[in-house]
């Protein structure tokens, strides 16, 4: 039975997933990796080119990269591990 989550009206891209595999690694127990699989993207249409794609300047991602949180322009802080 697949669950039918509310969304969240402020978020402009939410994208639904399947947990697909969930792995403990021998060397931490300090976190949990887990697998997904993409099931379905819901994205606002202001945020969308005219072919459907997503434009980023529209969206404005936050993006974390090891560490560090970046837009898409310079970057805006990094976490207390870096």
């Amino acid at each position: 039975m697949d669950a039918k989550p509310t969304r969240i009206q402020e978020c402009p891209l939410q994208i639904e997933a399947r947990v697909k595999r969930i792995g403990f690694p021998a060397y931490s127990k300090d976190f949990t990796i887990v697998e997904s699989e993409v099931t379905r993207v819901h994205a606002h249409e202001y945020i969308l080119t005219g072919n459907a794609h997503i434009d980023p300047h529209k969206w404005s991602p936050l993006i974390y990269n090891f560490r560090h949180y970046c837009g898409l322009g310079e970057p805006l802080g990094k976490t207390f591990r870096a």
